[in-house]
């Protein structure tokens, strides 16, 4: 069983595999399944904190893409701490970046400002200046101050096609549609993304006035072809972005496969400890002095039980059910056959009971008990009590 455990565990998928399948089926153009394999990874039980804060940073560029930046900020959020586990600086830093990317498209220009501030103040990196000047001027445009948007485009030392997209933007609502339609043309002429052809050209076919009607026909008919083209008007796209935001509701998510071990072995190891536990008090009860003075009161023949006339095994009888207590006695350097006696009261016999196993008469049996209780310094009142204190004391105290 233990064998049969142990290969199920090394047979596990690892968050490295299932990061690296859904990669492959993102490429082929498979969202659902490729989004069910980043999920997989994320719930993978082991300490690949990368591999896990890649499946989620891939997760949220497919729900960027979807335009649920809500549920992207979420899943970048997801990457950031997984990051940190992994003690990634670089790492973190763009996932923050990303972060504020998310809040500066919903015009939340100042949360979108204190993420791009903790980025850089995690990993004050080259590229990652360069990268936060992207979210810096995106959250610009969409606060609609659009000298800071070519402000902190002219602070990066190198040009993007996103770069060249946001002036285009900022241009046409500027009115300044030479310029517009000049960085429109720089993003087509640089690359086949739909998503940047769709925003570049909508900006051609808006500012684009002397063009002919033929060309702006041609513009509009292209621009209708890629949004056809886009990932995130396919079902197969959107069915995997409500995958993704299943899988972050706790409701629905799966529970983690150490929590689910927890909770079946609880009932199992309460049941085995409260199993333990009754035997133990029932193994106590029976051992107790008290409970073996009780169950030889209600011997019928105490004479046989306690081997009376036989001392030697008397006294082994007696050491192992009662404490020790012949031990203990005879180094108070009583005789056998005031032990004899101290035994019987220390189980709590009657005067009658006493005389019954002792053969004598009930007269007598209280002289001998006074004669006791004076050699050990007690009343006789006082002497069952002394009896069961000495048989209660440590045997090498």
């Amino acid at each position: 069983m233990i064998f049969a455990v142990g290969w199920v565990a090394c047979s596990s998928p690892t968050a490295e595999s299932l990061y690296l399948r859904g990669r492959e089926l993102r490429e082929q153009d498979q969202p659902v399944e490729a989004m069910q394999a980043f999920i997989a990874a994320t719930r993978v039980r082991s300490q690949e904190y990368t591999f896990r804060a890649r499946s989620y940073s891939n997760m949220a560029t497919m729900c960027r893409i979807a335009e649920r930046h809500d549920l992207a900020y979420a899943l970048y959020e997801q990457s950031l701490r997984q990051f940190a586990l992994a003690h990634d600086t670089l790492a973190q830093a763009y996932a923050l970046n990303n972060m504020a990317w998310e809040q500066a498209v919903q015009a939340r220009k100042t949360e979108a400002s204190l993420l791009i501030d903790s980025a850089l103040s995690i990993c004050p990196d080259t590229a990652v200046q360069h990268k936060v000047l992207e979210s810096r001027a995106a959250a610009c445009l969409y606060a609609a101050e659009y000298d800071s948007v070519i402000y902190y485009i002219r602070q990066s030392p190198t040009c993007s096609v996103y770069f060249d997209i946001l002036l285009a933007q900022t241009y046409a609502f500027l009115e300044q549609n030479d310029s517009a339609v000049h960085y429109a043309r720089l993003v087509c002429a640089q690359t086949t993304n739909p998503r940047y052809l769709d925003d570049a050209l909508y900006v051609l076919a808006h500012c684009n006035a002397e063009a002919e009607a033929d060309d702006i026909r041609a513009l509009a008919e292209t621009r209708t072809d890629v949004q056809r083209s886009l990932e995130r008007n396919s079902p197969e796209w959107m069915q995997a972005v409500q995958l993704a935001e299943a899988s972050l509701l706790p409701e629905n998510a799966p529970m983690r496969p150490e929590i689910l071990s927890v909770l079946i072995a609880a009932p199992i190891l309460l049941a085995v400890a409260l199993t333990l536990l009754f035997f133990w008090l029932r193994y106590r009860r029976l051992n107790t002095l008290e409970n073996q003075c009780r169950l030889l009161r209600q011997c019928p023949d105490l004479r046989e039980e306690l081997q009376w006339n036989d001392y030697p095994q008397f006294s082994a009888i007696c050491n192992e059910r009662l404490g020790g207590i012949v031990l203990k006695l005879e180094r108070r350097e009583l005789s056998e056959r005031e032990i004899r006696i101290c035994v019987l009261v220390l189980i709590g016999l009657s005067y009658a009971h006493m005389a019954e196993v002792l053969y004598r008469a009930e007269s007598g049996i209280g002289k001998d008990k006074y004669l006791i209780a004076k050699r050990l310094g007690v009343s006789v009142k006082d002497l069952q009590s002394t009896l069961l204190y000495i048989a209660h004391e440590p045997l090498h105290a």
